[in-house]
């Protein structure tokens, strides 16, 4: 009587075993299934014919960063077909950007007001569609000013028959320097802000010398030409154009003290990456110079993009060092000035 009952028990106690085991088996593969059709929809599709499935996070003029199960990769533009993204406004935001190129501004504007349309806040279509607008204005500006300069020379050229007169040709560095205020340095594809003047746009809206320029028009400048930047920055007076800077900010670290909690910061993950929420007015953060809608993008070189929220707050308050150091990217609009 009782082997037979240690035998029915150990027989469900088995059973119950299976079942549990076929369960986890089943909602593992479940997850596995979410995760890829989730966090890496994205498909590159190569020139050789390879497919690299992930998530594209970074896209530079020359090349993207993207996320996959191995790791982050980058890809060079040459080698790469096409890009299928996972939603159809990116995938218009990448039309715009393809007309963009090729100077077709209308188009492009036409494609972001289409991936607007179906999704009101995405900010990459958003800010692409004034930049084309704005490069619109520019281009009729710059006809408008070729036909009155075209105007006067014919008047000109009457009035002082044979005399010569001289001709000042403004660089694109000074234009830059009289309308933002701004004077940059590229190394290795990096561009650094290297001068600031007094009362110009730029040191009104906060921007300081050593600041790197890291982006126009909510899209990454990394690796592109001095010359091709200094003209998406050149356009009409009074108009405006929009900035991504990068900065250091260091925090001196006390023992005994939580500094996540001293900083008076409000952290939380956004899609373009981990954000401060808010600032608490006279704490810490706000007198190193943190500001509401900043990104930190790295602490103490540790890059924030894959890390859990506790791991963030463990970086902040088990530092080993006499200060901490945060990287911040801020986006920030200018007021163009001068002539």
């Amino acid at each position: 009587m009782i082997i037979t009952l240690f035998k029915g028990a150990r027989t469900r106690l088995t059973g119950l075993r299976l079942y549990y085991k076929i369960m986890k088996k089943i909602i593992l593969i479940s997850m596995l299934v979410f995760i890829s059709t989730t966090l890496y929809a994205d498909m590159v599709i190569l020139k050789n014919k390879t497919k690299v499935k992930g998530l594209v996070v970074d896209e530079y003029i020359d090349r993207i960063a993207l996320s996959t199960v191995e790791g982050e990769k980058h890809i060079l533009r040459k080698d790469i077909d096409r890009i299928e993204y996972d939603t159809p406004e990116q995938n218009f935001v990448q039309l715009g950007r393809a007309y963009d190129e090729k100077g077709w501004y209308d188009k492009a504007a036409f494609y972001y007001k289409k991936a607007m349309d179906i999704n009101p806040d995405y900010k990459e279509a958003r800010d692409a569609y004034v930049a084309s607008h704005a490069k619109m204005w520019h281009e009729e500006e710059k006809r408008t000013k070729k036909d009155i300069e075209l105007h006067n020379m014919a008047i000109e050229w009457q009035a002082r028959k044979n005399k010569k007169m001289p001709v000042v040709v403004k660089s694109k560095e000074s234009l830059v320097k009289e309308s933002l205020g701004i004077a940059l340095i590229e190394r290795g594809g990096v561009f650094k802000i290297d001068e600031v003047a007094a009362n110009s746009s730029a040191a009104k809206a906060g921007i300081q010398k050593g600041d790197f320029l890291i982006g126009i028009w909510g899209r990454l400048i990394r690796y592109s030409k001095l010359e091709d930047i200094l003209g998406e920055l050149i356009g009409p007076k009074y108009s405006e154009v929009k900035v991504l800077i990068e900065r250091d900010l260091s925090v001196p670290v006390e023992s005994g003290i939580n500094l996540y909690k001293e900083l008076g910061i409000s952290l939380g993950f956004e899609y373009e990456g981990l954000v401060i929420k808010d600032v608490v007015s006279g704490k810490k953060g706000e007198l190193v110079g943190f500001q509401k809608g900043d990104f930190v993008i790295a602490i103490d070189k540790n890059v924030t993009r894959y890390l859990p929220m506790d791991t963030v707050i463990a970086l902040v308050n088990n530092s080993k060092n006499d200060k901490i150091v945060f990287t911040v990217r801020r986006n920030i609009n200018l007021r163009r000035e001068g002539e």
